[in-house]
């Protein structure tokens, strides 16, 4: 019998791997025309159409997952053509089920700016775009109307690029997804009228789980100039504003706290641990609502200025006291506000006692993005 040298073995799995990946890839893209038997389809406005000459898939509002399909890397690609009203379509990916995906997107009517290209990880259908934004989250691009727009997604790890209209280089490079790394399906998704899509192709690369790049840790961490972003925190379980108000700490008989760790920013998306409680039976302008609370234990008594991040709104307790109450959901403060989640315009000062001190936010939400970051401040003496 024949003995294979290491580099023959290595050669011989070489060629296994490409051709299991050639094959997934050909499958893939077969399976990925616009047949509504191939698809699962969550968009009652959804409809298999002709336009601009080509079969395609208009979404108005909902998602579109390839059945069948697994991804964790790769490249997928489809055109889009985007009819001139308000709207968002997108590509999801590594997709868990249609309310829990990675969502790469566009928004037409705000070509050229900054935000018209927003990544977003969903959680419990709750898409957090005003919790992350800036650098590898949003970006520039130039979207065209009524015709046909080539986007290529690229997948690797911890991150991903967008490619728009056939650009050499990547519009938006995304350096920290969110989700855990996994395989899942691939779709699309619209929102508020959508668009319409042609020639969608996956073409999965043969990859294993890379290791977490978030770099969050189970205690509070201290920032290069002496500044404490807050990230340990406990987790309620989810309310409804209407039925618990968001003024007033329940009694602690009646709250059931989870441990939660923030992301390397500060951000604790609580969509990640909660899903929302609202029904159509709700009432209307009733939220979600959910309890943060930590603990900052102080050598003496001091003072320190405490800087929020929240959406859609909050009250603050300490020790107690409700200190502060804010408002930032979109167009809450003007008809351009976007309601996007920042440590830096809303803080108080807060005088903390020698020993433990516990600070409980109520964070409420519409939609949007529903979470907080805390960071603490020292404060020179008089």
């Amino acid at each position: 019998m024949a003995v294979l040298s290491k580099t023959a073995v290595r050669w011989a799995e070489h060629d296994r791997r490409m051709i299991t990946a050639l094959l997934v890839t050909l499958a893939a893209a077969q399976a990925a025309t616009f047949d509504a038997s191939r698809w699962t389809l969550t968009d009652p406005g959804a409809r298999m159409l002709p336009y601009l000459g080509r079969p395609s898939l208009f979404l108005d509002s909902g998602v579109a997952l390839l059945n069948g399909s697994s991804f964790g890397d790769g490249t997928i690609d489809v055109d889009v053509a985007l009819h001139g009203h308000p709207s968002f379509a997108g590509i999801a990916f590594r997709a868990a089920s249609d309310k829990d995906y990675e969502l790469v997107y566009v928004r037409p009517h705000l070509s050229r700016r900054p935000d018209a290209l927003q990544y977003t990880p969903v959680y419990h259908g709750s898409a957090a775009w005003q919790l992350y934004t800036g650098d590898g989250f949003t970006a520039a691009a130039e979207l065209p109307l009524n015709r046909w727009v080539h986007l290529k997604l690229v997948a690797s790890g911890n991150q991903a690029r967008l490619y728009v209209d056939g650009a050499a280089t990547p519009q938006l490079t995304m350096t920290d997804l969110k989700r855990p790394w996994a395989h899942g399906q691939v779709g699309l998704w619209g929102g508020l009228g959508g668009a319409s899509f042609s020639n969608f192709t996956v073409s999965p690369a043969d990859t294993t789980a890379p290791p977490s790049t978030d770099g969050a840790t189970g205690t509070s961490g201290a920032t290069a100039d002496g500044h404490q972003l807050l990230k340990t925190w406990d987790l309620s379980q989810a309310f409804e504003t209407a039925k618990v108000p968001d003024n007033a700490i329940p009694g602690r008989a009646s709250l059931t706290w989870t441990p939660v760790v923030a992301e390397r920013s500060g951000i604790v998306n609580i969509a990640q641990y909660r899903a929302s409680v609202r029904s159509a039976d709700s009432v209307k302008g009733s939220r979600d609502l959910a309890f943060a609370r930590a603990v900052v234990t102080s050598s003496r008594a001091q003072r320190m200025r405490l800087v929020l991040a929240y959406s859609d709104a909050v009250h603050l307790f300490v020790n107690g006291r409700l200190l502060f109450e804010g408002e930032s959901a979109f167009q809450s403060r003007d008809t351009s506000f976007l309601g996007i989640a920042s440590l830096g315009p809303d803080a108080i000062y807060v005088d903390l006692r020698p020993g433990d001190n516990e600070i409980v936010l109520a964070v409420s939400e519409t939609f949007g993005g529903w979470g907080f970051a805390v960071r603490l401040e020292p404060v020179a003496p008089e």
